[in-house]
């Protein structure tokens, strides 16, 4: 039995192209730049997300979550999970504020220890990159990286928090069991 061929004129112009998706091409340069982080914090306590979030409240001192969230400009489901990973590894601890409804969030001496040993190799994985890159290449991504986060802030303020639009599968019928195909 033969399978069934389909075409799309786009799809066939950039076929012979390796990324032919911003969004796919970005991920695989994440997933890269990931390594060369992970690789140069070795054996480090804690990974580059995490290095990310300590060196916020080094410099914050205490900050609510909202506030940590947004100086993170990551959603609060995914902070939670950092910062539960972190507080149950001593890294930080979480105190309630004077209102009694927020949290805030501080380094704690371990955490500090941790980014004082930290710093140094994170230091030598940004060096690597930027020597790898060039200066010039390494500023452009950051000036453009800056921008795509502009956009993704005014995709989000302009259809809500948490409100991402994506394509769901279809409902099953009522009583079925296999799985409907996406469109």
């Amino acid at each position: 039995m033969t399978a069934k061929r389909y075409h799309l004129p786009y799809l066939e112009e950039v076929r012979s192209q390796r990324h032919v998706c911003f969004a796919e091409q970005l991920r695989s340069a994440n997933r890269a730049v990931s390594k060369l982080y992970t690789q140069h914090l070795g054996d480090s306590d804690i990974g580059i997300t995490q290095l990310s979030l300590l060196i916020r409240l080094y410099y914050f001192g205490e900050i609510t979550m909202s506030k940590l969230a947004q100086q993170l400009e990551t959603d609060r489901t995914t902070l939670a999970r950092n910062v539960q990973l972190l507080e149950r590894s001593g890294h930080l601890s979480i105190v309630r504020a004077d209102d009694r409804r927020s949290r805030q969030v501080r380094l704690t001496d371990k955490g500090f220890e941790s980014l004082q040993l930290t710093i140094p190799r994170w230091l030598d994985a940004q060096n690597d990159l930027r020597s790898r890159l060039g200066h010039d290449p390494w500023d452009a991504l950051f000036a453009g990286l800056r921008g795509l986060v502009t956009v993704g802030n005014e995709i989000e303020e302009s259809h809500g928090a948490g409100q991402a639009h994506s394509i769901r599968k279809k409902p099953r019928a009522k009583g079925s069991t296999a799985r409907q195909p996406s469109e």
